[in-house]
């Protein structure tokens, strides 16, 4: 056998020297391709394999709506807290404030790409 049987390639001369083939591999012919798998795997080198992006205008509605409901319960939040403590009720408006400007930010990065 003068190849390889995974990938065709031809087996170097001095690889083979001092060294019988197996007898499991005697038999062993690769077999030819047909011509449109032959195309196939040709475009396949040239034509990129890219997998099919998800619908961005389902992500940038989920995220935009998630702002308001998020905002919602951040006032809710807030509006139960200063009835306790109006310190904690502060605290609540500062943390949601990063939350949304993160969300909204997370969102905006999200839909440019």
């Amino acid at each position: 056998m003068n190849h390889c049987v995974y990938c065709g390639e031809a087996i170097p001369a001095e690889l083979k020297a001092g060294f019988e083939e197996p007898e499991a591999l005697k038999f062993v012919e690769r077999p030819g391709l047909p011509a449109d798998v032959h195309r196939q795997l040709e475009m396949m080198k040239v034509v990129p394999m890219e997998g099919r992006k998800p619908a961005k205008n389902v992500v940038k509605i989920a995220g935009f709506a998630s702002i308001p409901i998020f905002a919602v319960l951040i006032y809710l939040t807030y509006t139960l807290m200063r009835q306790l403590s109006a310190t904690a009720g502060v605290l609540i408006l500062v943390v949601g404030a990063g939350v949304l400007g993160y969300l909204a930010y997370t969102f905006v990065k999200a839909s440019k790409k």
